[in-house]
């Protein structure tokens, strides 16, 4: 949208209409600054630019490109039902062993803690009957929203509440996953823009929407199968998810199997898989610099576009190799000799359900 006229714009807009109808008075009195006339045009423009500013932020909240804030919030609710993702906390499912063999229940509300304090908090009873000692499972919720509750796998080991059995340990077997934050502009747009191409549903990027649909989930694949002697649709479809944080889990993977009724195609079934980092080493040699670089800064800003450009990648997709390539040669200051890229040395596929994921810590560039 053209942006509307400044008080500036407009005093000379009346300037030139002054000028040019006859005039008592001289023109320069007009640009006399304090003077009655120049006093009267500045007011005159400042009124119209507040009245100009008003109708443009109107005008603004028409349209899903240019509406902010609530004023978003309202035009994709209005228009798709959608609503903003609000911050969400991480969710992971423990295990539970003991030694005792006495009768004991572990009550919803439980808490156990990572080894950084970070609490979670168990969502249902664990009966631990005479004799038994586990291990049981039980989903659990982080008590606060946001990233740091995806924690590593094996982290949570602290049993915080107390419950008559002191012999109860606790860890999880999978990362937690889900945490994330509040929705940007950016995001919902995206998300409201692909609500008409996914209306049909059943279609492969409808089944996509709808595991994006859950607000844990900020990544979804999906993958048909074909069955090998005819190549022909094999009636099973694979969901690989991943959180803001390229992970998932077995209470993730639930919570999406559960929205996909409204999405999968009746009678075919949607395994969702939970993907797992599967971390990539990046070792690139020969990189040379522009006259006067800051040679330091240059490699840092390369690495960021590397693990930029490993880390979009979507679950269940293969990394190219050429895009470790177009991430260098797009690094300023920087001069990338062909054969620069020692590893990987092609293309990498994942496993299947996992992520292509890199840390700064696998990036090896001039050997540092």
């Amino acid at each position: 949208m053209a942006d509307v006229p400044s008080q500036t714009d407009l005093f000379a807009a009346g300037r030139r209409q002054a000028i040019l109808q006859p005039t008592r008075f001289d023109v320069s009195i007009i640009d006399t600054e304090g003077s009655d006339v120049n006093v009267v045009f500045n007011v005159g423009g400042a009124q119209g630019e507040e009245v100009a500013q008003f109708f443009q932020a109107a005008f603004n909240e028409l349209s899903l490109s240019t509406a902010r804030g609530d004023a978003l919030d309202r035009w994709v609710f209005d228009r798709y039902q959608l609503t903003r993702f609000e911050p969400t906390s991480a969710v992971a499912v423990l295990r539970l062993t003991r030694t005792n063999t006495f009768p004991v229940t572990i009550p919803a509300g439980s808490s156990f803690a990572d080894d950084s304090g970070f609490v979670f908090q168990s969502i249902v009873d664990v009966v631990f009957g005479a004799g038994v000692v586990g291990p049981l499972t039980v989903s659990a919720v982080a008590q606060e929203t946001g990233e740091l509750g995806n924690v590593a796998a094996d982290t949570i080991r602290t049993v915080s509440s107390t419950f008559g059995d002191s012999s109860v340990v606790v860890t999880n077997p999978e990362p937690a996953a889900g945490g994330r934050a509040q929705e940007t502009d950016d995001q919902l747009r995206e998300r409201a823009r692909a609500f008409f191409a996914n209306a049909r549903r059943g279609t492969r990027s409808a089944i996509e929407f709808g595991g994006l649909s859950v607000d844990r989930v900020a990544q979804a694949t999906a993958i048909e199968l074909f069955a090998p002697e005819t190549s022909l649709p094999g009636y099973r479809v694979f969901l690989n998810i991943a959180d803001v944080a390229g992970q998932a889990n077995a209470a993730l993977a639930t919570e999406v199997r559960d929205e996909l009724d409204e999405f999968r195609a009746l009678g075919v079934p949607v395994s969702v898989v939970p993907a797992v980092p599967q971390y990539v080493t990046v070792r690139v040699v020969g990189l040379a610099f522009e006259a006067g670089a800051n040679t330091v800064e240059v490699l840092s800003r390369a690495r960021g576009a590397i693990l930029a450009a490993i880390n979009a990648t979507a679950p269940g997709v293969t990394l190219r190799r050429a895009a470790i390539v177009s991430a260098l040669e797009g690094t300023d200051q920087l001069i990338v000799p062909d054969g620069a890229v020692v590893e990987p040395a092609g293309d990498v596929v994942p496993t299947t359900g996992t992520i292509l994921r890199a840390r700064a810590d696998t990036i090896t560039l001039n050997g540092t």
